[in-house]
């Protein structure tokens, strides 16, 4: 009877430990919440860029096999951002991440970018990200679509990228079914 009784304190202290590391596993940044998982994708590091380039925010990157995720939640020094994916700010902040891109490949990270569709998400009257399609040749010869998106609450950008090797064109509708979990995730 002691035995069974210190075998089931055992059990409950196991699982008091399990449950406090699940609750740990949730990352809050700025007020936005990312849990251990996106659909398939694993959680796998937080970057905190905060801490030597004030503005910079984090990073929180997702990734399983072929895919990818990158999401970004910064503000650049400003104290208000607009929610709205039209406004001249985040259009503008749009189109540095759109340069960005195009940067990498001048400076030999990317052998060759080509930019793709441009749409919204979610394909509604009040969307809340703007998103473009590029398809990357890496300097090994790999290729890969990236699906730069762009939004705003709590004043802060976030921005998301969208990785998948090889190229697909089925890449958009699995960026959007990633970014309907991004959005549910972080209370978008």
């Amino acid at each position: 009877m002691k035995r069974a009784f210190v075998a089931a304190l055992a059990f409950a202290a196991l699982a008091a430990a399990h449950v406090s590391v699940s609750a740990q596993e949730v990352v809050n940044v700025f007020g936005f919440r990312f849990e251990d998982s996106l659909g398939t994708l694993k959680r796998i590091n937080v970057t905190d860029f905060e801490k030597t380039r004030p503005g910079f925010g984090y990073g929180v990157r997702y990734a399983a096999a072929g895919h990818r995720a990158d999401i970004f939640v910064y503000d650049r020094g400003r104290k208000e951002i607009s929610a709205d994916i039209r406004s001249e700010e985040q259009r503008q902040e749009f189109t540095i991440a759109g340069r960005e891109i195009q940067l990498a490949r001048q400076s030999g990270i990317y052998s060759e970018v080509k930019e793709g569709e441009r749409f919204e998400y979610p394909a509604a009257k009040a969307p809340f990200f703007s998103c473009q399609r590029f398809t990357i040749t890496r300097k090994d010869g790999g290729q890969e679509d990236s699906v730069l998106c762009l939004g705003a609450r709590n004043n802060k950008f976030v921005k998301i990228r969208i990785a998948f090797s090889p190229p697909s064109a089925s890449s958009v509708a699995v960026a959007e079914g990633l970014l309907a979990q991004i959005a549910r995730m972080t209370n978008f």
